[in-house]
């Protein structure tokens, strides 16, 4: 057999007999396609490749060999290759090639000829690629366990461009045999349909198809639970959790706001990325939040009282770290006013009769007390919409449910069914 040839020959050769490409699918703004593969000097891959005449990184996509068999006009083969295997691969198959050429060994059986379409496989691990490098963690955690569990284990294709209506029906078949709820497999659903809308599958659902769910009103905070909560808490945990109710903020956004992002001239809160802790907001969008005034005068007493810095975070941990214990401030709070429903079970067997564990009291419902109260009182929804950092409207419309209004409670008061019912 001839003496190894260089990898440059081997992937360039003029023979079309023995030439093999490594190429790799990758995303552009044109959609997925394949690319040609640029090594590094010393033979290594760092995600390089030529697009029109120019090289890119493209870390997402996965790696193939191509060659042809005829000659130039001939049939073209391509392989998926593991990125650490892809060049001693193409190694390989250009010597298996050349020796096939001179005669020294016996041509093997073609291959089936290669296919455009993505095998299923390939299409989620570049999709939780590309999700894992645009997304918070936590959306690339659910997206893996949507589609590397669940989507797997349910599509009986080969090729993700073979979806069909039926197994979309599949998927929520097999979501609803795991146990999960319709609510946790609407969105499910929704998470596929992306994956197979990027590979050319539309349309696949119809109208009756979706899991149906009752949209729930979303709990808020009544006056008689805040203010036991404020009259027994430290000037520390009054802080927080009176700008959460005052600002709306998600529960990341207020692990992460600075003093810099608060605007004391003008009442303004900020919700900002933050590169140092790798934090950047909810869609990608920086928003502003009107606060009151009495509470930014909260806010510049905790930071005279901090003696803290512009950059140092509002509400760190005792070593200024971001806090992944605010959600116990509320609970403990509830647990010492006597709030405690007594018989809430947490997932983990912890049971709110005994300690500070009631369900009914979390941080984020002071978000949903938020939005309810500024409807309520009369703030229009597109407005409450810019406050909360929704980008699709129906996300704030889903707290006009909680809505009583002042003006429509004065005219069941003073309407003729009052007299009635009295």
């Amino acid at each position: 057999m001839p003496a190894p040839k260089p990898l440059g020959t081997l992937l360039n050769a003029p023979d079309y007999a023995e030439r093999v490409n490594l190429i790799k699918k990758i995303k552009t703004a044109a959609g997925w396609r394949f690319a040609p593969v640029v090594p590094e000097a010393n033979g290594r891959l760092k995600d390089r490749v030529r697009v029109n005449g120019q090289i890119e990184t493209h870390p997402e996509g996965a790696y193939y060999i191509e060659w042809r068999v005829g000659g130039r006009k001939g049939h073209r083969y391509r392989t998926p290759v593991a990125r650490e295997e892809a060049i001693d691969a193409a190694r390989h198959k250009a010597l298996e090639l050349a020796a096939i050429r001179d005669g020294l060994i016996a041509a093997p059986e073609p291959p089936p000829a290669a296919s455009d379409k993505t095998l299923i496989g390939d299409a989620i691990d570049d999709y939780l690629k590309y999700v894992k490098m645009q997304r918070k963690a936590r959306t690339w955690l659910t997206y893996r366990y949507t589609l590397d569990t669940l989507l797997r284990a349910s599509y009986k294709r080969k090729f993700v461009e073979d979806a069909t209506r039926d197994d979309v029906l599949d998927f929520m078949t097999y979501c609803y045999e795991k146990g999960l709820g319709a609510r946790t497999v609407y969105d499910k659903v929704v998470t596929v349909l992306q994956l197979f809308k990027k590979h050319g599958r539309s349309g696949l659902m119809e109208k009756g198809d979706w899991p149906k769910y009752v949209e729930t009103i979303r709990p808020i905070y009544e006056p008689e639970e805040m203010t036991p909560m404020f009259e027994i808490a430290t000037v520390d945990e009054a802080d927080l959790l009176k700008f959460i109710l005052g600002s709306g903020y998600r529960d990341q956004e207020i692990r992460y706001i600075e003093y810099v992002d608060l605007d004391f001239r003008h009442d303004l809160a900020r919700v900002t990325a933050k590169p140092k802790w790798d934090f950047t907001p909810k869609n990608w969008e920086e928003r502003v939040v009107p606060l009151p005034h009495a509470l930014m005068q909260r806010l510049q007493k905790r930071k005279e009282r901090k003696n803290a810095r512009p950059h140092d975070l509002v509400f760190g941990n005792t070593r200024g770290n971001p806090d992944s214990e605010m959600d116990m401030v509320v609970k403990r709070l509830a647990e010492r006013a006597g709030l405690n429903c007594g018989h809430c079970v947490t997932e983990h067997g912890n049971k709110c009769a005994e300690g500070p564990y009631c369900m009914n009291f979390f941080l984020h419902k002071f978000r949903h007390t938020f939005a309810t109260n500024h409807l309520r009182d009369g703030v229009d929804i597109r407005t409450v919409q810019a406050w909360m950092g929704h980008r699709d409207i129906k996300s704030t419309m889903v707290y006009l449910k909680g809505i009583r209004s002042k003006d429509a409670a004065h005219k069941v008061n003073n309407g003729e069914l009052a007299g009635l019912v009295a």
